[in-house]
């Protein structure tokens, strides 16, 4: 009798996984800037992601940890309510939908978990509510943190990003006081920590924010290594560090050069080459539009010049000359066939030679 293939190659178990990644990475990008991600360290990763530069991409296993956090959410929320005199609320009484927050004329937004009130610990004050879903030793990380620097300053200590998620919420929500519990797996085993308001940290936050919307080319790196451990794992690496093969981000508006995202509106972005907004709808469609050129800073080669009247960009670089809009390159052009333009670019540079030398 035949060998029993191994247990992680069931072909409907596979399936069910590429159903699942299929599903999870046709997700569009949220047009806003999160709350949830504020607390990274890196600027530059966290504008092109506004900037809708690269494509997300999750494997089955990655999406089914968000899958687990998500209904772990709902899990502890009715956990919580078991216990009589806790008041929690998860979406806002005023309007029946999750809790937002909004700033920086709408590119800024952060949704909390909740509002929980009646904490045996601490019964008299409204805390935020945030849960996570975590490993067992990340779990650990966050108990000996409580340990080593007092509970108060083990969410600091313990999860930058977690850490920034709760100063913002905090500081939008008017409350003075974050309770987070995180539990492992299927909500297993679950802890907690309660953390003070800091309004300083919360400017400090929203200045990086504004920094991060407002600025029309990417931040500075946070290494110039691509080694460096925090960029080895980043979604952005190959467009950041620009080595071996031309990495070209995504085609839509928010990597062309002629759009703005304004400060006035809810979430406005503009269009300098046509003066006209741009819907979310419309954004995304970019690749669609004729004028489209990709903002310099994004290509691994040297802008020249720029033509007004067509709103083209030539590069210069060690293969030759490109333009790219009319009359030369489109972006889908050069994002879907890089190395073709690389090897294009070498001939035109050749030619040019050649023409010079035959004068």
């Amino acid at each position: 009798m035949a060998a029993l293939p191994p247990m992680d190659q069931d072909p409907t178990l596979l399936a069910v996984d590429a159903a699942i990644s299929a599903r999870g990475n046709a997700e569009p990008p949220r047009p806003y800037l999160g709350m949830s991600e504020l607390g990274r360290p890196c600027e530059r990763a966290l504008w092109y992601s506004f900037h809708w530069c690269t494509p997300a991409r999750f494997d089955a296993a990655v999406l089914k940890r968000f899958e687990d956090g998500h209904r772990g959410e709902e899990l502890q929320a009715e956990r919580l309510r078991l216990v009589m005199g806790v008041e929690l609320h998860t979406l806002d009484p005023r309007t029946g939908n999750q809790f937002g927050f909004a700033d920086l004329g709408g590119h800024l937004r952060g949704h909390m978990d909740g509002a929980i009130h009646g904490l045996l610990q601490a019964p008299a004050t409204w805390h935020v509510w945030e849960h996570k879903q975590t490993d067992e030793k990340k779990q650990a990380s966050l108990v000996k943190a409580k340990i080593a620097q007092g509970e108060k300053a083990a969410l600091a200590s313990w999860d930058a990003i977690y850490y920034a998620q709760a100063i913002l919420y905090m500081d939008y929500a008017g409350m003075s006081r974050h309770y987070l519990t995180c539990a492992t797996p299927g909500g297993r085993h679950t802890v907690s920590v309660r953390t003070d308001a800091h309004p300083s940290v919360a400017r400090t936050l929203r200045d990086k924010a504004r920094r991060v919307i407002t600025s029309p080319v990417p931040p500075a790196r946070l290494s110039e290594r691509p080694d460096w451990y925090q960029c080895q794992w980043c979604p952005h690496r190959d467009l950041c560090h620009l080595g071996g093969t031309p990495a070209v981000p995504q085609v839509n508006c928010r990597t062309c050069a002629h759009a703005t995202p304004e400060l006035d509106g809810d979430g406005r972005w503009s269009c300098a080459r046509y003066n006209l907004n741009l819907p979310v709808d419309i954004q995304r469609r970019g690749s669609e539009c004729a004028a489209h050129v990709f903002i310099p800073d994004l290509l691994p080669w040297k802008a020249v010049d720029a033509d007004e009247e067509t709103g083209s960009i030539r590069y210069s670089g060690h293969h030759g000359e490109m333009v790219n809009g009319p009359g030369g390159w489109s972006s889908p052009e050069i994002a879907l066939q890089p190395m073709l333009f690389a090897d294009a670019a070498a001939k035109r540079g050749q030619d040019a030679v050649t023409a010079q030398v035959a004068a």
